[in-house]
């Protein structure tokens, strides 16, 4: 009976090691080369889902710019609508590359579980599974600036964020992505207006 016990301790101490060992030194390694890796997979799935929807006359369609008989720019007007339309459809398909991408989960070298620094990255991959959070949120930034004499800077960022879980050994965690494009710059000839109308999409 004494044996028995003895080995049932040894046993619990082992397991509490373990767990110790997982969620101290190796879960963190671990978590940071996947969130690594799931920063890229969601630029991928970002850059995907513009190369989708963006075409070449995409640009004029986002701005309105209008000048008087002499060529001179009386107003450059960012079009909230369209933008709004259109980082929609870049989200919806981005969503659609990334969750396709979740489903497969990401590779981690098995090295890696080990929490020792130059094992990691090496060994054959295990797959850890990932869970999209909600969807892929994009949006655009509209901004003008003088660029110099007669010239305006338009320059248009695209904003994406995601969220997603790390299914870990004992225990998920989160991890929240930012990205943030340059969509187009562009310098308009021309006098610069007095005003520029600018809109920032959410």
């Amino acid at each position: 009976m004494r044996k028995v016990t003895k080995w049932l301790l040894k046993l619990g101490i082992g397991v509490v090691v373990l767990v110790f060992w997982l969620s101290m030194v190796v879960n963190p390694v671990v978590f940071n080369y996947a969130a690594a890796a799931v920063d890229a997979m969601a630029v991928q799935a970002v850059n995907c889902g513009i190369a989708d929807v963006v075409n070449a006359d995409t640009y004029g369609s986002l701005t309105d710019i209008r000048r008087d008989n002499n060529g001179a720019i009386t107003s450059i007007n960012a079009d909230a609508v369209t933008m709004n339309l259109l980082s929609t459809q870049v989200s919806a398909r981005a969503q659609s590359y990334l969750n396709a991408k979740s489903n497969e989960g990401v590779p981690v070298p098995l090295g890696t579980f080990s929490g020792i620094p130059f094992l990691v990255g090496q060994g054959v991959p295990v797959k850890l599974q990932l869970k999209l959070i909600g969807a892929i949120n994009c949006n655009f930034d509209s901004e003008f600036k003088t660029a110099g004499i007669n010239q305006t800077e338009h320059k248009i960022t695209l904003r994406s964020y995601a969220t997603v879980d790390v299914i870990l050994p004992f225990y998920t965690k989160r991890t929240n992505v930012a990205i943030e494009m340059l969509f187009s710059d562009s310098i308009i000839v021309g006098q610069v207006p007095e005003f520029l109308l600018t809109h920032t999409m959410s």
